[in-house]
């Protein structure tokens, strides 16, 4: 539930949650960001835990960060997939990730 409040957040500081962007939402498409320096740019999810150190949560919503394209696809943020050991763990105990996938994100 965090990670979608966390993704809602970011989308309205982007200013991706008007008319024109919620309707995109709901087609499954992004939406354009509309306030700041990215404005003009397109939003997109970035795995905070890569699906390949653990594949299982590739279609996991709360496995998803919104952000700007530029940001993702830059292939060094040094803040980039932070905490992935903590959120892991604590998706193993609400028993969205396996042991198995903790596992792989822990080594």
């Amino acid at each position: 539930m965090q990670s979608l409040i966390r993704n809602r957040v970011i989308l309205e500081r982007l200013g991706c949650i008007d008319e024109a962007g919620m309707i995109k939402l709901r087609k499954g498409n992004a939406p354009t960001i509309t306030k700041g320096p990215y404005a003009g740019e397109i939003v997109t999810g970035d795995h905070i835990i890569p699906r390949s150190v653990c594949p299982e949560l590739d279609n996991a919503l709360y496995n998803l960060e919104m952000m700007p394209l530029t940001l993702n696809q830059k292939e060094e943020r040094e803040d980039r997939h932070r905490g992935k050991s903590t959120l892991a763990t604590r998706w193993n105990q609400d028993g969205l990730l396996s042991d198995e996938g903790l596992k792989a994100v822990l080594e």
